[in-house]
């Protein structure tokens, strides 16, 4: 049973921790508490302890002053081009006074609310689409100032409202993508017209150019022309009248010399004929030579040198010209002597180059038909053929024939001396012929050498390679090899 003392004492411990809590107030970072006197506004408690006095003073409003964000709910607008969007923002604000938020609105957050959303409707409904849909920050920059200075009063900062979403009906934006690819065909047609412009302008201009030049090059050359024609014309000229004036001083053997100059050239005209490769000449071919000896007579006559061999009287008469009529046994006499000639003339290419062309086609033979020995009797017929274009004055056929035999029996046995002879021997172990070809090769490791051990790609075949540890890729050295297993050593 509780006595009146300890229930008297119970009762003064609950009234003194009222009195306490009603008493002493702990103010939270970020808020601001309001002190009623009365219910009157007397003073603005600051984070941190606070004491108030009982059963006067109590706390009003709990003002949060941190930056708080609001969001905005979709409107309905209609823009000054009468087109129907849809959009929506978010609005971030700050208490900077606590007593005006408190006492100075009623439902601070749903005042701001509609204040933001009346001027969002007001500032995109005095717009174009167009700038509605370009022009974000401009928009969010009007209702921002409108809305600010309007909450003044409330001690709030509006810091920032932005525009989330602007959308247009459906049937708009698809006539809005139309437009657009409508305007990008249409730059790009003008783009390509420009061009084609500038490419015909810039072809004509080249033509004009080129023909411009082209005529002048014909101009230019037309008078160089001219001028050799001319130049010639004087030269003939001059010839001739020098030729007159021996004529005249009754030198005869001026208009020889003249007769046998214009004689021959046509001669040499005829055979240089890019047409033909048989020519029939319808002249003697003692013709010329008599001609030739014509000619030497002239100049012995001119130099005045009267003693000396006599012009056969046969070529002394073929010298004035061709006869007008041969004999057939003389016809066929004549192209026995021509076929001798040419005769003469094939045998001593031959004896200049034969034993070249001889050895070139063995070489060639040899390398169709690899181990014939053909290679060194081609040798022997190239140093033959060279001794013989070098001193061919006594070095005859028979002399030649002797020194091929000779030669191609060196060579023979140099060559099969150089093939029979024994293969080096490596100092380190014995290797096979295949892996003894591969010593002093490069490669790259197609498998990094680890603890001692890597691999190798050569050709067409893979090798086990044994060294020091190198990475994949890197280039080694072929030094010996240990049966299948390749040493390398790194390439510096």
């Amino acid at each position: 049973m509780l006595t009146p003392g300890t229930i008297l004492l119970i009762v003064v411990l609950v009234v003194a921790v009222v009195i306490l809590t009603s008493t002493i107030k702990i103010v939270p970072q970020g808020f601001n508490y309001t002190v009623e006197n009365f219910g009157r506004y007397t003073r603005t408690l600051e984070p941190g302890l606070s004491v108030l006095v009982p059963f006067i003073e109590r706390v009003g409003r709990k003002i949060n002053m941190m930056e708080q964000v609001l969001d905005v709910p979709t409107q309905e607008v209609i823009t000054r081009d009468n087109a129907s969007v849809a959009a929506d923002g978010v609005a971030f604000y700050q208490i900077l006074d606590a007593k005006a938020a408190a006492y100075e609105v009623s439902g601070l957050e749903n005042a701001i609310l509609n204040l933001v959303m009346t001027n969002l409707r007001s500032v995109m409904g005095s717009m174009d689409l167009d700038d509605l849909l370009s022009n974000r920050d401009t928009i969010s920059e009007k209702i921002l100032r409108v809305v600010d200075q309007a909450s003044h009063s409330w001690g709030i900062k509006i810091t920032r409202i932005e525009i989330k979403d602007i959308n247009p009906p459906k049937n708009l934006v698809d006539a809005m993508a139309r437009q657009m690819i409508a305007e990008r065909e249409k730059r790009a047609e003008i783009l390509e017209a420009e061009g084609s412009r500038n490419a015909s302008i810039l072809r004509a201009e080249g033509e004009k150019q080129g023909q411009i030049l082209q005529a002048e090059g014909k101009r230019e050359a037309a008078y160089r022309e001219a001028e050799a024609r001319e130049r010639l014309a004087e030269a003939e000229a001059t010839a001739t009248r020098l030729v007159s004036e021996a004529i005249a001083a009754g030198d005869v053997q001026a208009i020889n010399y003249f007769v046998a100059q214009k004689y021959t050239e046509a001669l040499a005209k005829l055979a240089s004929a890019p047409n033909q490769r048989v020519i029939l000449m319808p002249l003697e071919a003692s013709s010329l030579i008599g001609s030739v000896a014509g000619i030497a007579e002239i100049a012995r006559a001119t130099f005045g040198e009267e003693s000396g061999p006599t012009i056969p009287p046969r070529l002394a008469a073929s010298a004035a010209g061709p006869p007008a009529l041969l004999r057939p046994a003389q016809r066929c006499g004549r192209a026995r002597r021509g076929r001798v000639i040419a005769m003469d003339a094939l045998i001593e290419t031959l004896a200049n180059y034969g034993w070249w062309i001889v050895g070139l086609v063995l070489l060639i033979l040899e390398v169709v038909v690899p181990g014939a020995y053909l290679i060194f009797f081609g040798i022997a017929a190239l140093i033959v053929g060279t001794n013989a274009f070098f001193v061919g004055a006594w070095f005859d056929w028979p002399q030649q024939v002797v020194a091929f035999i000779v030669v191609s029996a060196v060579c023979i046995y140099l060559g099969r001396r150089w093939y029979g002879r024994e293969p080096l021997k490596d100092e380190g172990a014995p290797l096979n012929r295949r892996t003894g070809r591969l010593v002093g090769r490069e490669a790259r490791l197609t498998e990094a050498i680890v603890s001692g051990r890597g691999r190798v790609a050569i050709e067409d075949s893979w090798w086990s390679v044994s060294g020091p540890d190198l990475p994949e890729g890197a280039r080694v050295r072929i030094v010996g090899a240990d049966g299948a297993v390749l040493q390398v050593e790194p390439v510096e």
